[in-house]
This record gives structure tokens, C-alpha cells and sequence, in this order.
């Protein structure tokens, strides 16, 4: 992101009205405010930590099927395909 120019994209971002929604954007202060080194290990913790929340509170949706994502994409796709055939759970890994 750095290198494709996120500081640059920030900084416009925040010359203009920014919503309170925006402002709550994943990395925008960290951008701002942090050096470059800094900031990517900033993002990376509260991207860890928004994963866990976000894990946390998808085993409380009912029906809600969770897919490991850590295996090659083909596979990922045939267990989605199977599940939505058979409309079963998959098993964990």
C-alpha cells in the first residue's frame, strides 16, 4: 500500500470534509500520524485484532459455516461448492 502511494491518498483524503464513518477506516490515523514502519505495524495489529472480533461474533450467527482460508484457493472453492449442494456443514480441518 505504501508503495502504491497510500500516504499520498491519506493525506488527500484528510484535506477535505472526511465522514465519521471514513474516519474510523482501518489504517487512516495510523497513516496519518505514524512513520511508515510504525504504521504498517500498527495496521497489522488492528487488522489481527478486527479479524479476531470479527471470528468472535460470526460463531454466534446461526447456520453461519466458517471455511478455513489457509489452503489453496481451489480447495476453498470446492468446499463452498460442496457445502451449497448438500446445504451440510463441512467438517473442520
Amino acid at each position: 500500500m505504501f508503495d502504491a502511494g497510500v500516504a499520498d491518498e491519506v493525506r488527500g483524503a484528510l484535506a477535505g470534509p472526511v465522514s465519521t464513518t471514513a474516519r474510523k477506516t482501518l489504517g487512516l490515523d495510523e497513516v496519518a500520524s505514524l512513520p511508515r514502519d510504525e504504521a504498517i505495524e500498527a495496521i497489522a495489529a488492528r487488522t489481527r485484532q478486527y479479524a479476531a472480533y470479527q471470528r468472535k461474533w460470526m460463531r454466534r450467527v446461526p447456520g453461519l459455516v466458517m471455511v478455513e482460508a489457509d489452503r489453496p484457493t481451489g480447495e476453498i472453492a470446492d468446499d463452498i461448492v460442496a457445502l451449497a449442494r448438500t446445504r451440510e456443514r463441512l467438517p473442520r480441518r
